[in-house]
């Protein structure tokens, strides 16, 4: 039996190419299950070099808006980050009774923004397939 070393960005790379693969057969379902595996793998790197990651960089922006609105609630940065993954988390984890509703595509494709500029911060680069999905993502 052999086996393979793979580091962390080539994980998460692997999960980013086939999510994009998923994105353009519109299986926004495993779109986002992946994207969400290699955003997360990605920014937990750019958080142990010290950068910020796409996930941080939002919600700060997000809670730096509501507190200008006058938002006060101690929970605020918990409920927002909760929003921030609500769909990822609950296709991962859902065992529940009801049908669930999400838009699909709008949710598949801010996961995958996130993975990639995740992964583009991290190795300085960026992959052929980045540039087919944002041509394509961003077709009226």
């Amino acid at each position: 039996m052999s086996t393979e070393k793979l580091s962390a960005e080539s994980i998460a790379e692997q999960q980013l190419i086939a999510a994009l693969q998923m994105w353009k057969q519109r299986n926004w379902v495993p779109a986002i299950t992946l994207a969400g595996a290699a955003e997360e793998i990605l920014g937990k790197r750019l958080r142990k070099i010290g950068m910020e990651p796409s996930f941080d960089n939002m919600l700060s922006a997000v809670i730096k808006i509501a507190k200008g609105l006058g938002e006060t609630d101690s929970r605020l940065e918990k409920d927002v980050a909760y929003l921030i993954n609500s769909t990822k988390n609950e296709l991962k984890h859902y065992s529940g009774d009801e049908d669930l509703e999400f838009n699909l595509r709008e949710d598949a494709a801010e996961i995958l923004d996130r993975a990639i500029a995740n992964f583009t911060m991290l190795t300085n680069s960026t992959l052929p397939q980045f540039l087919e999905y944002w041509a394509e993502s961003h077709e009226a």
